[in-house]
């Protein structure tokens, strides 16, 4: 398994350049926590590396790191700080290079009132649905992003289905009965 995945001592030069990032392995696989703020410069160090250029972004998803106990019962924990805490969401990125067949896996934290993160875009035009899912099931925000909407839930939904702190019972707005032929334009 560590054959596939770029490790330490291959990435010197990373390291050298990033000192505050922090680098540990699981498993045979390396994981690299970076500040949000150096997304711009990392980006740009992995796609056009000499010997490992990340060319292919295989994967963007999120953790949703909010306690059991506020979900649970939000009211009677006294925890509300959680709940905008600035290392609340994971965003955690695989990076593959096809030229070398190693992988990367990158990982930041955002949160607060409004979560808020760089898009990849720029680099990686695979970004596109993948970011577009995250704001869609956490309503995480990717500034410069060319699309940012909606993708698998409908425009009008309330709120992130997936945040921990989302309503299990909760109830959206009652919707008009749509016409998918009509809609699109199609008699």
């Amino acid at each position: 398994m560590e054959k596939y995945w770029l490790l330490q001592d291959e990435l010197k030069d990373f390291f050298d350049l990033f000192k505050d990032v922090k680098y540990s392995e699981e498993f045979g696989q390396s994981n690299i926590r970076i500040h949000s703020k150096d997304l711009e410069k990392v980006f740009d160090f992995l796609k056009n590396h000499d010997e490992f250029p990340m060319d292919m972004l295989v994967d963007v998803t999120t953790v949703d790191y909010l306690s059991s106990d506020y979900a649970e019962k939000p009211n009677l924990t006294g925890r509300e700080e959680d709940l905008y805490s600035e290392t609340r969401f994971d965003i955690i990125y695989h990076f593959y290079s096809m030229r070398t067949n190693k992988r990367v896996r990158l990982i930041t934290s955002c949160g607060g009132e409004n979560p808020e993160v760089l898009s990849c875009y720029k680099w990686w035009q695979a970004a596109h649905y993948l970011e577009r899912e995250i704001w869609d099931m956490f309503g995480i925000k990717f500034t410069g992003h060319p699309d940012l909407r909606r993708v698998l839930m409908y425009p009008e939904f309330e709120g992130f289905p997936l945040r921990k702190d989302y309503p299990v019972l909760g109830e959206q707005p009652r919707l008009e009965l749509r016409n998918p032929e009509q809609d699109n334009g199609r008699n």
